[in-house]
């Protein structure tokens, strides 16, 4: 039998042991309770870490423009918050939420983006040759379907027009190159009235788009061609005499190009009118030459200055067409908006059978309609602006709604253009019907085209109409 030292056995008599195998039960006592408490805040942080990953994910969704996974991350959270057993934890998972919703509407733009950007390079894409029919036929169907999308189309339409005003700037400077380069044998032409030339010259500008800035510039250096040969004609090189008849021709400068030639006209007049002496005819010594050399200076000043204002009425003529060009652009790419659904919805309303039960048919025909009427209401638009083009593209105003026999035959020959066809025209030929599973869209593209040749001798007879600028009250 085992036996307890008696330095053990006291130890249990004293009052301090007996606290401490208390508090030692009690310990053990609680310990399944400390156990379960532990659990479940290791289960809540575990919930609160898996709340912060999905923020994450959402974030990483909005910034791809991704607004779908980014809803779905929120409606994650808000089952969560539903399940939170604390005010606490509800709160956390609440600023989460709203951290999403405060990206959406980013998202959703970049969603946009990528649509339009998505649009843009299928549509490059389709421009590949070779492509395989498979492919395209993928494509097309893809662009059908985000095209379907207006604020997409919309952006994807802003890319266009960026890229077409990118073209357009490099188009004008490769013009005004092409003038410039041509502007010596432009003057001879005019000075000689070289009417073929003229003519060749104008049937280049107009392969390039800018006839009518091209006859602006013509116009303008003719004058001034006009107005040389008269001041040459009375200058003091050829003469030996002032020639005070500049003034008339600084006045028609632009005010910023005027300065520096008056001020070289003036100090030429003062040398001029005090080295001449009027009553016996002659100069002074040395004031020939020295109003000679001015006067080359001036002249040199004067003809620049009239070359800028020719380049000048050149580029106002550029810009004025790249204006209306662009806005027939902008009116071209709005062709392929999709149909305001609330209108359709109205027409459709108007012309059912049963307004409270509109079938399919009846909403689609609608739909086609009020596409077909915008349509036709953009391209008179056009018509506006530019006659002779939308003639060319669009054909005349009283064809725009009567169909050609040879579109009729397309169409019998691929019925698949049947939308196409009475969204232009208006209507369908005998035995063609417009059928409910289509989609609707319509595909387009700017395709620019060569203006009409110029009329032929346009600068016969100007020189002779215009005069010398001002009226010269010393020649």
């Amino acid at each position: 039998m085992a036996r307890f030292g008696q330095s053990f056995l006291a130890s249990l008599t004293q009052p301090s042991y007996g606290q401490g195998l208390f508090e030692l039960g009690g310990v053990i006592g609680q310990a399944p309770a400390a156990a379960a408490e532990r659990k479940a805040e290791q289960d809540r942080l575990a919930r609160l870490d898996e709340s912060f990953e999905k923020t994450m994910q959402g974030t990483a969704a909005a910034q791809q423009g991704d607004v779908a996974a980014v809803t779905k991350r929120m409606r994650e959270l808000q089952q969560s918050m539903a399940a939170a057993s604390t005010a606490e934890e509800k709160q956390v998972y609440m600023q989460e939420i709203q951290s999403l919703q405060r990206l959406l509407p980013g998202a959703r733009q970049t969603q946009l983006t990528n649509k339009a950007k998505a649009i843009y390079t299928a549509e490059k894409a389709l421009e590949t040759e070779g492509l395989d029919p498979a492919v395209r036929t993928a494509l097309t169907e893809r662009i059908t379907e985000m095209k379907k999308d207006p604020d997409a189309v919309e952006q994807y339409n802003s890319y266009k027009i960026n890229e077409w005003r990118t073209q357009k700037a490099q188009e004008q400077m490769e013009n005004e190159a092409w003038l410039k380069s041509n502007g010596p044998s432009i003057a001879t032409a005019i000075k000689y009235s070289d009417l073929d030339k003229l003519d060749s010259l104008g049937e280049q500008a107009s392969k390039q788009g800018v006839y009518d800035a091209f006859q602006g510039y013509v116009t303008t250096a003719t004058q001034n061609l006009k107005t040389r040969d008269y001041l040459d004609e009375r200058s003091t090189a050829r003469t030996s005499k002032p020639n005070l008849n500049y003034q008339d021709a600084i006045d028609a400068l632009p005010e910023e190009l005027r300065s520096s030639v008056q001020a070289r006209y003036d100090q030429y007049k003062a040398v001029s009118e005090a080295g001449w002496d009027k009553k016996t005819g002659t100069w002074k010594t040395g004031a020939l030459s020295r109003s000679k050399e001015l006067e080359a200076s001036l002249t040199d000043s004067l003809y620049r200055a009239q070359d800028e204002v020719a380049f000048g009425a050149y580029r106002s003529g550029q810009a004025a067409e790249t204006s209306k060009q662009e806005t027939i652009q902008r009116i071209e790419l709005s062709l392929e908006l999709p149909a305001d659904s609330n209108e359709v919805a109205r027409v459709a309303r108007e012309n059912a059978k049963d307004p409270k039960n509109i079938t399919s048919e009846e909403y689609e025909t609608a739909r086609l309609a009020v596409e077909r009427i915008n349509r036709n209401s953009k391209i008179n638009q056009i018509r506006i602006l530019d006659p002779k083009y939308a003639e060319e593209k669009y054909g005349s105003s009283q064809a725009q709604f009567k169909a050609p026999p040879e579109a009729i035959e397309e169409l019998k020959n691929n019925p698949s253009l049947t939308e196409d066809f009475f969204r232009k025209y208006g209507y369908l030929p005998e035995g063609f019907e417009i059928t409910s599973n289509s989609d609707g869209a319509f595909g387009g593209s700017y395709m620019s085209s060569e203006h009409l040749a110029p009329e032929k001798r346009y600068i016969e007879s100007v020189r002779s109409k215009i005069s010398p600028m001002g009226t010269y009250s010393n020649g």
